[in-house]
């Protein structure tokens, strides 16, 4: 303290009622000396901090060690350090350090002068703002209505999947889900009712899947799941599951509504397809399945839309469609009735179903 023996009353008035926080170390790295600023941001008394190692009050697990003896030997001025410290009444408040290598009147090293500042709005404003980036770029990733994955992020899976596919030998699937039936839910019972149904099915199977796969709404009443590591037989299983579960009905603001889904599957070979050769024989399977070439680096299944249709129209089936006796009714009335309770398929679409009534 030589150096500032002409000025000392200066010097202790400045130390102590500057308000950031102000300490004095030894060589040794403990404390000399502390002022009220500094031993209130990092919450303790200055009395208690005196002869503490700057270590043990900076060297918190979630900042940055201050290493002050690479402060002679690297010629930096000074170490700068962020650190959280606990208060009594449990608040958290957010210092920043900053300590210094002071020389003494022979030019030699004499002590550390540590300074600390409150940075903890700082570091709020700055874990909003990360909350927000991360919020908004989930949300670019995601269908507003469903919640599930959109075609950026179904698209950046499936290139991970295929590349994980290529060092490893595995195989990835994809599955496309085509409501049938929507578009009458919408005209009959208004958008409303549509949405309460898409989230519905998105639901259904998101509940379907493994954790490890990937649901996402590619379209209005279009769904494409990316299913890694599976087999043939386990898409198959995988089909058949979601099928049942997504034709089953759905409750929407007191009324039981019905929609059919066709399904076409396509797997990968050889780790070798692009995300482009993959949905090819993906949209090939689901228009024209039975006139895919054999050599596609793809196993595409066919889709029965009949099939799909007929369970629906089964269904409605047996649901009583007039009060009076069956042979009272029309048997063109009857198919007409039909058609309007279903709303799946067109009129023709059940002329190929055999009437079993």
């Amino acid at each position: 303290m030589e150096a500032f023996a002409g000025t000392l009353d200066v010097f202790e008035a400045f130390f102590d009622n500057a308000r950031i926080g102000l300490a004095l170390a030894d060589l040794s790295g403990r404390y000399l000396r502390v002022n009220a600023s500094y031993a209130e941001l990092v919450g303790s008394a200055a009395e208690d901090l005196v002869g503490v190692a700057l270590a043990d009050v900076l060297g918190g697990a979630d900042g940055e060690p201050l290493e002050l003896w690479t402060l002679p030997s690297t010629g930096r001025p000074s170490l700068q350090s962020e650190q959280s410290h606990v208060h009594p009444d449990g608040s958290v408040v957010w210092v920043l350090h900053g300590v210094a290598l002071v020389l003494g009147g022979d030019g030699a090293s004499g002590w550390y002068a540590v300074s600390a500042q409150d940075i903890t709005e700082r570091r709020h404003a700055e874990q909003d703002l990360r909350k927000l980036t991360a919020m908004l770029s989930e949300q670019a990733a995601r269908d507003p209505l469903t919640g599930l994955a959109n075609r950026a992020l179904l698209g950046e899976r499936l290139r991970g999947a295929l590349a994980s596919d290529a060092r490893s030998g595995g195989s990835t699937g994809v599955m496309f889900l085509d409501l049938d039936g929507f578009k009458d839910v919408n005209d009959r019972h208004g958008h409303a009712a549509g949405d309460a149904v898409l989230r519905g099915v998105a639901d259904r199977l998101r509940a379907g899947v493994r954790p490890s796969d990937t649901v996402a709404r590619v379209g209005g009443d279009e769904f494409v799941i990316l299913v890694e590591n599976v087999t043939d037989a386990g898409l198959e299983a995988l089909s058949s599951r979601l099928r049942k579960a997504v034709c089953a009905p759905i409750e929407v603001v007191g009324q039981t509504l019905n929609v059919g889904v066709s399904v076409g599957v396509a797997r990968a070979d050889r780790g070798t397809t692009t995300p482009q050769d993959l949905f090819s024989g993906l949209m090939h399977a689901c228009t024209t399945p039975s006139e895919a070439p054999t050599d596609w680096p793809v196993r595409a299944a066919a889709v029965d839309r009949c099939a799909t249709r007929r369970c629906a129209v089964d269904r409605c089936e047996r649901r009583p469609v007039t009060s009076r006796p069956p042979q009272q009714v029309d048997i063109t009335l009857t198919i007409w009735l039909r058609w309007r309770v279903v709303g799946l398929a067109t009129a023709r679409s059940f002329l190929a179903v055999p009437d079993r009534s």
